[in-house]
């Protein structure tokens, strides 16, 4: 765009000069007419020359301002393009950290989960305690790397191993969780009822602490949607 504006300033620019040069060859002519004695034009003549050329004139200047208009035509269509544009990749930006398809950082706790010889997290513990925090406001989630989405399967396998996402994962279980810290610390060590005390009641091993700088992964899966389209 910036090279048409280019060719079109170039433009605009010989045709003045020419406009120039010719005026000033018509002067150059009369006077010259006049020099050789002949002065005998009538007047209607040069009238009539001076209108022509004032008609031409007039036609080059709308010409002109016609190409200035399409300047600023293309300016501001550049410039609405370039905002537009900023403007959807905001919006896909802010898509993809709601699916968890970038890395993420905030402030918000860190649970960590530890089997012993009485009591084993299972799957159905995980599930839960994720359900919980998301209940609580949690904005972005993962397992010991593994960053949860509406989509993650967390399944046991024969009684002995967890997979999320498809991938294995064995205890401790590091639970990451950014949100309102507030808010998380106030249902999850709610007195009794709270998902600390209940686990903790039941003999399991569970520590919380609050942190400034958590940092979360990406999704690094593809999101296949094998069932669900728009409503028409």
């Amino acid at each position: 765009m910036g090279k048409e504006k280019g060719i079109l300033t170039f433009v605009i620019f010989i045709i003045s000069i020419t406009l120039t040069a010719l005026i000033s060859i018509q002067f150059k002519t009369v006077n010259e007419n006049k020099s050789l004695g002949i002065e005998s034009m009538q007047e209607e003549e040069l009238r009539a020359q001076i209108l022509e050329w004032k008609t031409k004139y007039e036609d080059i200047n709308k010409k002109i301002e016609s190409n200035n208009e399409k300047i600023n035509e293309y300016s501001n269509t550049i410039q609405g393009n370039k905002q537009a544009s900023e403007l959807l990749e905001k919006e896909l930006n802010e898509y993809n950290m709601l699916v968890g398809k970038t890395n993420v950082t905030g402030k918000g706790v860190v649970l960590t989960l530890t089997d012993t010889f009485l009591t084993t997290y299972t799957s159905s513990n995980l599930a839960y305690i994720i359900n919980e925090l998301k209940y609580a406001g949690a904005e972005a989630i993962s397992i010991n790397g593994q960053r949860i989405i509406n989509m993650t399967d967390i399944v046991m396998i024969q009684t002995r191993y967890i997979l999320v996402n498809g991938q294995r994962i064995s205890a401790p279980y590091e639970i990451k969780v950014i949100g309102d810290q507030n808010k998380l610390n106030e249902v999850l060590t709610f007195p009794n009822d709270g998902l600390i005390d209940y686990y903790r009641n039941n003999d399991y091993t569970i520590e919380m602490s609050l942190q400034d700088n958590i940092h979360i992964p990406a999704y690094n899966q593809e999101i296949e949607l094998k069932y669900m389209e728009e409503a028409k």
